[in-house]
């Protein structure tokens, strides 16, 4: 019998535990080529998933303007044809001079109509067309009233045309004088044709000759004889005369202002008395021309400003 005796190389020896273990590890790792598909699988996936989100919300945004747009529709169709918006009364307030008949048949037409599509503003227009009415509000009464507020004009002066017309201080014509106005100031020397009720005056100085006489009638040298008539002697001089004495006082259209501050010094030099006074004549620049009475031999004093 022989025997053999087997070397092996220090650490040759194989752990046969350690290699089970190895061989387990190795088949649990995906190879790199299976690991690349997978991770390929999972990124579509995730993708689909979004798309499918993005889209489902854009149509549910769509469903929902369909829906609002529908209801806004026939919501709109509702209000502006059913006959509880109907218009069935008006009410007016403010009227002095305007009868509420008259305003009653101008706001006829709007009777019936849908309250949502009237328009204000027309209706505005419409009732200043009134010579009488200067502004006009209107505003909704819901469901079916509407509330309108008039400002009249106020007689101011008279003025002499082809016939004496009232007039408000920013000389709009208002109507033919009744006689019931004599107490205004009269206007006379206008020369104009063709005019119309509810216009302006087209004539320079009408009104800054208005303002003058308002605020001369305000001093006290006019108190117990205000000015009661203005007379225009030609375009660029007006001639304001008091009442009871007939003194006049000369104005130049284009130094109205001046004019008046002379007059406030004169009459602080004389006291506020006009008694024998013809005329204080203020047209000229830088001086002031005040004529005695007729019936005085004096002549006229020249008051140098």
């Amino acid at each position: 019998m022989m025997d053999y005796i087997l070397h092996k190389p220090k650490g040759s020896r194989l752990n046969w535990g350690e290699v089970h273990s190895r061989q387990r590890k190795k088949n649990k790792r995906p190879s790199k080529a299976l690991k690349g598909r997978k991770i390929k699988n999972r990124g579509s996936g995730t993708g689909f998933r979004e798309l499918a989100k993005t889209w489902l919300d854009v149509v549910a945004k769509a469903v929902l303007v369909m829906v609002m747009g529908y209801g806004a529709f026939h919501g709109f169709r509702y209000v502006t044809t059913a006959p509880q918006f109907a218009v069935s009364q008006i009410n007016f307030s403010g009227n002095e001079k305007v009868s509420l008949l008259t305003l009653e048949g101008m706001a006829q037409p709007l009777m019936g109509q849908n309250i949502f599509q009237l328009d204000l503003q027309s209706i505005t227009e419409q009732f200043k067309a009134n010579p009488w009415i200067e502004n006009v509000s209107a505003v909704r009464r819901l469901p079916r009233g509407i509330r309108i507020q008039v400002q009249e004009r106020k007689p101011f002066a008279r003025i002499q045309l082809d016939k004496t017309y009232l007039m408000d201080h920013y000389g709009v014509l208002i109507v033919p004088d009744n006689k019931q106005h004599d107490a205004l100031p009269l206007i006379t020397g206008v020369k104009l044709s063709g005019v119309k009720l509810g216009n302006e005056i087209p004539v320079a100085g009408i009104v800054p000759g208005l303002q003058a006489m308002h605020f001369m009638n305000q001093l006290g040298a006019f108190k117990d004889d205000p000015i009661q008539k203005f007379h225009m002697s030609s375009p660029l001089k007006l001639v304001f005369t008091t009442g009871s004495r007939g003194i006049d006082i000369y104005l130049a259209v284009d130094r109205i202002q001046e004019g008046f501050e002379n007059l406030k010094i004169i009459l602080d030099a004389m006291d506020s008395n006009l008694s024998g006074i013809q005329y204080i004549d203020l047209s000229f620049k830088d001086k002031v021309v005040v004529k005695k009475n007729r019936m005085e031999p004096r002549r006229g004093i020249v008051h140098k400003i």
